[in-house]
């Protein structure tokens, strides 16, 4: 993939190039975790049309631009909700990677902790949380998940390959557990049907009978969570 800047009002913004042989024609849209542009191109798309239809955007850009809020950072004495439980976070000034202690509800940051190692902190929890619920709807369903990843996507809550790899997000344990299984039994539906029609949101309801609540949910709340 092919990673480039473009420029709006004097602003740089990482613009990556993703090419694809089933789009039909070009098409833009802004990353609400990083404030990132991807343009999807079709086949056999010319650099000028590109260039064009990037000018074109513009003012779009520069629309969206104003709606992304600034990262939300996590610090001392602020409170962050894992999983439905609440963590209060403190500051170790011995400690050189944050650490999660479940019997004192505390998230304990160093005093410079880096991003990869917070999310790895975060990522254990998913994998304990996350596993049991796949594991619950597939069983449910009988069907059998060769694989299970936990990730951070920029878009995306969740997704089922048709090798029945199911991949998730680790933000979901920063939502409601409730939501976080509406979306694990959403990828396990698609171990039956690769697809979203009537007979795929029938599965759905039978796992997960409140999935319009909770996806009404992440649409509201969803861009909140990309921004920690």
């Amino acid at each position: 993939m092919r990673c480039t800047v473009f420029t709006c009002n004097g602003r740089d913004i990482p613009l990556e190039y993703k090419p694809s042989l089933r789009a039909k024609r070009l098409s833009l849209r802004l990353s609400s975790k990083d404030a990132s542009l991807i343009l999807t191109i079709p086949f056999q798309t010319t650099q000028t049309q590109i260039n064009s239809f990037l000018q074109h955007c513009t003012p779009w850009v520069h629309r969206q631009l104003k709606r992304v809020e600034p990262k939300i950072l996590i610090g001392h004495g602020e409170t962050l909700t894992l999983h439905g439980t609440p963590f209060q976070c403190v500051v170790d000034p011995l400690r050189r990677k944050p650490a999660l202690c479940e019997m004192t509800k505390t998230l304990f940051l160093s005093p410079r902790y880096g991003k990869e190692d917070l999310y790895a902190v975060f990522k254990k929890v998913a994998v304990e949380k996350l596993m049991s619920y796949i594991l619950k709807a597939a069983s449910h369903v009988g069907k059998k998940v060769e694989k299970v990843t936990i990730r951070d996507p920029k878009s995306r809550w969740g997704s089922c390959s048709a090798g029945k790899t199911i991949s998730l997000s680790w933000r979901l344990i920063l939502a409601p557990p409730e939501v976080a299984y509406y979306v694990c039994a959403h990828e396990v539906a698609h171990l039956i049907y690769m697809n979203h029609s009537k007979e795929f949101w029938r599965v759905v309801g039978e796992l997960c009978p409140a999935y319009r609540t909770h996806c009404t949910w992440l649409k509201i709340n969803g861009p909140s969570l990309m921004r920690i």
